[in-house]
């Protein structure tokens, strides 16, 4: 395709239109030489611009990073209420008197209490000794043996009144199934080869052994009656009936607390969050991880186990300031978030926490002066005697239906 006709040299003297493009052409060049020099000069202020605001970005960081406290206590009231904050204006809760609990949630069903008792008699069965039964695949028996290996003895090959359970596989290639048919009292061989490879002993790995076993019993499940409550269960009644009554209260009581709570959970929220407070939260959170950090330390290297991690980032998966700064708002947060709401549902209430409460917290809990001087009455009270009791409040004027 042809290009498109110039008409600005139109009616001038070949001469004139040669001088007049050349003109123009120097023109051009000059305009696309002062772009250039533009973009030049503009990529690198973009540069220093980017550099700066990220250099500036970690100082900000670095200047409102979090610091450990272990002031529990700051910014509390004696009561345990947040200091010169009006909770109200953040949280959102519900009327404390007006919860309604699912009957579903709370009821101890009789499928419940089979189970139950369905576990008691496995927790308490008995080992019988009656050489009229016989040894099946499910069976739980004990055992003596004493294992050989070309004829002799070897290290970890045997055991005296171990329990084994029948076709748990739990021993090396059919030990399990070769006592099945036998008897409580019975002495049999059983002989086995070990697989290859066996990690567990390289040495061994498909190699033939054989076991001298005896066949001490078999457990057996005994009858639910008033005798083996009685004998078993005393701490919740001597007799089927009595035992019923008391795991059907204790285990819906227990149940309407766990409903109560998540019920609290349910329903507080809050759109924005003190902002001294957060602060405060976030330097009580750092603490708190840096003291799990170290327990999960010390437990590792008391268990003679590698703890993979160097530092609380590390161990918190975070890489960077900003993101574990960002883990230190979320717990903050959530914690700021159930304080305040436990706070307004004890003043809907009108509870209080008396002198007499927190020496009884204290009694119950075993709650040494050293923990009291750590943490301070007003941290107590607020992140454990306030929380139970509003609960407490909960669990007896919320309507189960």
């Amino acid at each position: 395709m042809a290009g498109k006709k110039d008409n600005r040299y139109e009616g001038m003297s070949a001469s004139k239109a040669k001088r007049e493009r050349a003109k123009d052409e120097r023109e051009a060049l000059k305009r696309s030489a002062r772009r250039t020099r533009a973009i030049l000069i503009a990529i690198p202020v973009l540069i220093i611009a980017l550099i700066a605001g990220y250099a500036g970005r970690q100082v900000y960081i670095e200047k409102n990073k979090t610091v450990a406290s272990t002031d529990y206590s700051a910014m509390l009231n004696d009561d345990g209420s947040i200091k010169d904050v009006d909770v109200t204006q953040y949280v959102k809760t519900f009327d404390i008197n007006d919860v309604k609990i699912a009957k579903s949630d709370v009821e101890f069903t009789d499928e419940d209490m089979e189970e139950n008792i369905k576990t008691q008699l496995e927790t308490y069965k008995e080992l019988s000794t009656d050489a009229e039964l016989t040894v099946a695949d499910g069976d739980e028996v004990n055992i003596d043996y004493v294992g050989t290996m070309d004829g002799e003895e070897f290290e970890g090959g045997s055991a005296q009144d171990y329990d084994l359970t029948i076709g748990s596989n739990s021993f090396i290639d059919d030990f399990e199934t070769q006592l099945v048919g036998t008897h409580p009292g019975d002495q049999v061989t059983v002989d086995v080869t070990f697989p290859d490879p066996y990690e567990n002993n390289p040495d061994y790995a498909g190699k033939d052994a054989s076991f001298a076993v005896t066949v001490n019993g078999i457990y057996q499940l005994g009858e639910f009656n008033n005798a083996f409550v009685k004998k078993n269960l005393s701490e919740y009644g001597n007799t089927v009936k009595e035992y019923k009554a008391e795991i059907k209260k204790t285990n819906e009581e227990s149940n309407l607390a766990a409903a109560v709570n998540n019920y609290v959970n349910d329903h507080i929220s809050a759109d924005s969050y003190p902002k001294d407070y957060i602060k405060h939260l976030k330097s009580l959170q750092m603490t708190m991880d840096q003291q799990e950090f170290d327990y999960m330390a010390q437990m590792y290297a008391a268990y003679g186990m590698a703890f993979n991690y160097t530092n609380v980032m590390e161990y918190k998966q975070v890489s960077t300031t900003e993101e574990y700064e960002k883990l230190l708002t979320e717990a903050a947060q959530d914690t700021c978030l159930k304080n305040m709401a436990y706070q307004e549902l004890a003043a809907q209430a009108g509870i209080t926490v008396t002198d007499e409460d927190f020496d009884a917290f204290v009694e119950e809990n075993s709650v040494d002066e050293e923990s009291q001087e750590t943490f301070g009455k007003a941290y107590l009270i607020q992140n454990y005697i306030l929380p139970e009791k509003v609960r407490d409040y909960l669990t007896e004027h919320a309507t189960v239906e």
